[in-house]
């Protein structure tokens, strides 16, 4: 019999005499590989680079997804004007020159000059290791050149910062492509770098980078406030890990680190006006945050787009740290630390709770808050205020002789009262500490449940945060009442929920179960409030936050419970689309991706066979 070979299946039959007649190793695997990828009905599909039909483009499994559908790209989805061409070119690193940078202030230059650094050791890093540089084709000149427009100084980035970008790409001649990047502030223009960044993929077929030849985006996020909350306390969080869950939020346009710097298990926060604090509620030396640690942090977050926002929680949740205070002369600062059994005096263990009545409590509050006016760069700051537990106070002598003084007795009522006169008497050491009456943010809590907020907390000065469950009725009373609200509701934004439990008898821990991404994509702010069919006003929703609280993470396992659920939080507080998580299924698997080739050990959501095989996977 006569066999009559294609020349295409001779090729395959050269390669595989040479693969199995060689030592396999790595390099065995610079043979081109047999299967491609071609772009049918906006889908990747997976085909024998022998088989594709002659009408077909075929490419590498990034260069497709690029080219296939341009939007599955972009991780978040942008909100506004958007047209992408389906056409490629490619560019080594080296071509990729930012030409100009104009801003009409030295500082917002000066830290776009930084975040293209940082934006070109990116793009390098996406180049395999194994590749060398004499791998490039040496014929490849095609030249991409940047220019970026800042239109205004704005530096700092605050509630009323304009984050809105354009976007251009336009392949002029055969040989350059030019991007134009316009944005009001430095943070809109560090995000349409990121998008940039992801309309280009590395090729290890050519080997090169592979850039859309047009494109056009403009994009601005649906609300202003959209963060994370990481808990130092329970657990300490290295300083290396703080700052790699920044740099995945810039990935992902989050812009808030909400840092919830102490509580009663410990208090890593060094004060320079209080240093006993530190000495007396660090777990060890090792675990703290110096001065210097927290300007580095601030700084690196800024410089990504990211603003630090510092919580001092109390009057409640205070405890290690604050045991000194009658050997200083200062009496108790403090009452019930560690105080049994703890399901009496407190939510979790160990318990602590301020001593309102206690005079000197005021000015170590007034320097705590000195300290961080200088070391944190934010226009709002977070002052904790829930879980406060009335027995701890209702036991102690020294409040209810207080409490006699004002004509009051040991009601829910007279509690309340004494709550918020610790509140304002902070306050006031707070507005003195940073010279100005800026936002504050408060838990919900016994202060702003069954609709009395308003007597205790001005709606001018007080922005309240949610993490009661989406249906609370207490959201709409605070809505009504005129509080700007941020969205952290424990159904669906707790990434701690669903674990074992690590107190008492229980199986899982107390918000189970876990959480997964579908959930948090799906749960929008906007939608919340019109669920209570209540008239949705834009400027009182700030936004929101996933909150990532550390009883049960530290440094080792916190990036598995961020990463990628924390993309889905990103994508609905920037997009907050219409659709619902199954039109973002495929790309976020893609994103995924992106973020482990980025360094970020996000948890996979599918086998990788999925991601090579678009849409089957999807019932």
């Amino acid at each position: 019999m006569i066999f009559h070979l294609r020349f295409e299946w001779l090729l395959v039959l050269v390669g595989m005499v040479y693969l199995f007649a060689s030592p396999v190793d790595a390099s065995t695997f610079k043979v081109s590989s047999p299967w491609v990828w071609v772009c049918r009905e906006s889908k990747c599909r997976k085909e024998s680079r022998y088989g594709v039909r002659s009408s077909e483009e075929a490419y590498s499994l990034a260069g497709c997804k690029l080219v296939c559908n341009p939007d599955s790209m972009l991780w978040p989805i942008p909100r506004g004007f958007m047209n992408i061409s389906q056409t490629l070119t490619s560019f080594v690193p080296e071509n990729l020159k930012f030409v100009s940078v104009s801003s009409p202030a030295t500082e917002p230059k000066d830290l776009m000059d930084e975040a293209i650094e940082i934006y070109k050791k990116q793009l390098k890093a996406t180049r395999p290791a194994s590749i060398k540089d004499d791998d490039f084709s040496p014929k490849n000149k095609h030249k991409v050149n940047v220019f970026i427009a800042i239109t205004a100084d704005d530096y700092e980035l605050k509630l009323t910062t304009q984050e809105n970008y354009e976007l251009v790409i336009a392949t002029e001649e055969p040989l350059e492509t030019k991007v134009y990047i316009t944005a009001y502030s430095f943070f809109g223009a560090r995000h349409a770098l990121e998008t940039l960044s992801q309309l280009i993929v590395w090729d290890e077929s050519i080997p090169a980078l592979l850039i859309m030849k047009h494109a056009e985006i403009k994009d601005s996020p649906a609300f202003p406030h959209r963060g994370l909350l990481i808990d130092t306390s329970r657990n300490y969080v290295s300083v290396p890990m703080i700052k790699k869950t920044i740099e995945a939020m810039a990935h992902t346009k989050l812009n808030v680190f909400h840092w919830h710097l102490t509580d009663t298990h410990s208090f890593p926060f060094i004060s320079n006006r209080e240093p006993l604090l530190a000495l007396y509620g660090a777990y060890s030396a090792s675990q703290v945050y110096t001065p210097e640690d927290i300007r580095d942090i601030v700084h690196y977050a800024m410089v990504r787009g990211v603003k630090v926002i510092p919580e001092f929680d109390a009057p409640a949740h205070v405890g290690s740290g604050w045991e000194w205070g009658e050997q200083a002369g200062l009496g108790k600062l403090a009452l019930c630390i560690n105080k049994e059994p703890w399901t009496d005096y407190c939510v979790e263990p160990p318990c602590g709770q301020l001593n309102p009545v206690n005079d000197n409590i005021y000015p170590i509050l007034g320097n705590i808050y000195k300290d961080m006016s200088e070391l944190f760069r934010s226009d709002i700051f977070h002052m904790g205020g829930d879980e406060v537990h009335m027995r701890c106070w209702n036991e102690t002598e020294e409040i209810l002789d207080w409490l006699k003084t004002k004509e009051r007795g040991d009601s829910k009522e007279d509690f309340l009262y004494l709550w918020s006169y610790f509140q304002n008497r902070s306050l006031t050491q707070l507005d003195e500490a940073y010279g100005n009456k800026q936002p504050v943010v408060l838990w919900t809590s016994g202060l702003t449940e069954d609709g009395h907020a308003d007597r205790f907390l001005d709606p001018s000065r007080y922005i309240i945060q949610i993490w009661t469950t989406a249906t609370d009725q207490s959201i709409a009373e605070l809505y009504k009442q005129g509080y700007q609200l941020i969205m952290s509701n424990y159904d669906a934004w707790y990434l701690d929920c669903g674990y074992g439990a690590w107190v008492g008898d229980a199986p899982n821990n107390w918000c189970s179960p876990y959480i997964g991404w579908q959930k948090v994509y799906e749960n929008s702010p906007r939608k919340l409030i019109v669920n209570f069919n209540l008239t949705y006003h834009q400027e009182q929703i700030l936004g929101g936050e996933a909150a990532l609280w550390s009883e049960q993470v530290d440094t080792t396992g916190m990036e598995n419970k961020l990463w990628p659920r924390s993309s889905a939080l990103a994508e609905r507080l920037w997009s907050d689309p219409d659709t619902d998580w199954k039109a973002a299924e495929i790309r976020l698997y893609h994103h995924r991706q992106r973020l482990v080739e980025r360094g970020i050990m996000a948890d996979a959501l599918q086998p990788e066979w999925c991601h090579q095989n678009e849409g089957y996977c999807i019932l």
